[in-house]
């Protein structure tokens, strides 16, 4: 079952455009690594399937329909940006908690139910050990895995990560990643490691220019050919492995 769908989406910033004619469906429950050098696009692709910016001549469909509404895209879309900002006064444990948001009434008060989900979505990033600290006291890496705790706490059926590795060492990278690879919704993630996307991504898309080059498979998309006109860069791929190693 199609769980995400994007219609020829053109959008940018101001007069200039930044991605043109955009169009790629995903399945339900797969993991999409989108790859490409700085500038292409990868983060206004995250925005505007997330609804962040407009966009123009584009249908983003989650389980089949639009989502119009920022409150209806909320319960369906969680998006984890880059670069998030630590909240003064707020410790871990409440900055996830906002994950909750979505699903609850106007001036409500967190229910068992909810503080259930938020000790979950901690215990899986490994952050319950830090929960009563103030969010702005911890480090980078420690703050990555809250924000991405605090995205799973939204339990939405479509996740969004912007450079979800970054911050992080390469023990931390490889753990984040496979506790997106297991979850069973689907997930669009701008990688910068092409190795990362490689080994844990079902499916790539790679974009050039604010166009998409290829879409498909990692080992059909990550091959020496693309990579050069892509990033200009020579790279020999190891067809067993699919390990990429870039060559001077």
């Amino acid at each position: 079952m199609t769980s995400l769908s994007v219609k020829k989406l053109t959008c940018g910033y101001g007069d200039k455009v930044v991605l043109n004619n955009i169009s790629f469906e995903v399945e339900s429950g797969t993991f999409l690594g989108i790859v490409g050098p700085n500038g292409c696009g990868k983060t206004t692709l995250l925005k505007a399937i997330g609804g962040i910016i407009k966009s123009d001549g584009v249908e983003i469909s989650e389980k089949n329909r639009n989502l119009f509404s920022l409150a209806e895209i909320a319960r369906e879309i969680a998006y984890v940006p880059q670069l998030l900002e630590p909240i003064d006064g707020l410790k871990v444990k409440d900055l996830v908690m906002l994950g909750r948001s979505p699903h609850q009434k106007r001036l409500s008060v967190e229910s068992d139910e909810d503080n259930k989900i938020a000790d979950w979505a901690m215990e899986r990033l490994k952050v319950k050990g830090i929960k009563d600290m103030q969010s702005a006291s911890i480090s980078g890496g420690e703050f990555q895995r809250v924000s991405i705790a605090r995205a799973l706490a939204q339990q939405t059926n479509l996740l969004l990560l912007d450079e979800p590795t970054s911050h992080l060492d390469i023990r931390h990278q490889i753990g984040i990643i496979k506790i997106l690879a297991e979850l069973e919704i689907t997930v669009v993630a701008a990688f910068h490691d092409l190795n990362l996307a490689a080994r844990f991504c079902q499916k790539i898309l790679l974009m050039k220019k604010g166009e998409i080059k290829a879409i498909g498979k990692p080992e059909d998309i990550l091959t020496a050919e693309n990579i050069w006109d892509v990033y200009k860069i020579k790279a020999e791929v190891n067809k067993k492995s699919g390990h990429i190693k870039l060559l001077p």
